[in-house]
């Protein structure tokens, strides 16, 4: 690959990985205000399984899931840029930044070894799909095998939330009730959560 190439590679992969970070953190700390407003909006912001659950009792099943899908599909192929451009290194990495998942880590990467990209239809996590990247699995193949586990897992997702709907309603409504206060507070412990993780690195870094 071309030096330049690599460096729009690199670019554009880091600019994904963090437009879908400030996504997600946008959608859990405006979560309880979305939820009664635009469900929808809120699973294409963070499609997280308790965002799709929740927004499964007033979303129909078609948009929800594809929606979910798309969103998560993109979280996936972040995290294949990032083992594409850096191998064996993005694991090293990973493992260091979280060593309790180092040996869920060392299995999925020997499940990865023995089936491939298959893996992903049956567990469509970022970590599998940072291993398709450090392989240089072939790109459609991954795509597909992503978005299969994907659309699967979200069905799942979403008739296990559409069983709960009585109960969602009921918590929807009571979010409706005291939304403000509800949304200030989810605001206030995003921040709050991003602050004490922002003072760690600070520490690791100096410590290092």
């Amino acid at each position: 690959m071309p030096p330049s190439a690599s460096t729009k590679l690199q670019s554009a992969v880091f600019a994904l990985l963090a437009a879908l970070t400030v996504a997600s953190l946008a959608g859990t700390a405006l979560a309880p205000y979305l939820l009664v407003k635009s469900p929808l909006l809120l699973v294409a912001i963070s499609a997280a399984a308790h965002h799709v659950a929740l927004a499964a009792a007033t979303v129909d099943p078609v948009p929800l899931v594809a929606v979910a899908t798309l969103r998560r599909v993109l979280t996936g192929l972040g995290a294949y840029g990032l083992g594409y451009l850096y191998g064996p290194a993005a694991l090293v990495w990973l493992e260091q930044r979280y060593p309790r998942l180092a040996k869920l880590v060392a299995w999925v990467e020997r499940l990865f070894a023995r089936f491939g990209v298959l893996v992903l239809v049956v567990a469509p996590a970022p970590t599998v799909a940072l291993l398709a990247g450090s392989a240089r699995s072939r790109l459609p193949a991954f795509l597909i095998a992503l978005t299969v586990g994907h659309l699967l897992w979200n069905t799942a997702t979403f008739y296990l939330g559409d069983a709960f709907a009585r109960w969602t309603d009921v918590l929807t409504a009571s979010v409706g009730e005291n939304l403000l206060e509800s949304t200030l507070v989810c605001v206030l412990l995003v921040s709050l959560q991003q602050g004490i993780a922002h003072l760690r690195r600070r520490r690791q870094r100096a410590a290092a």
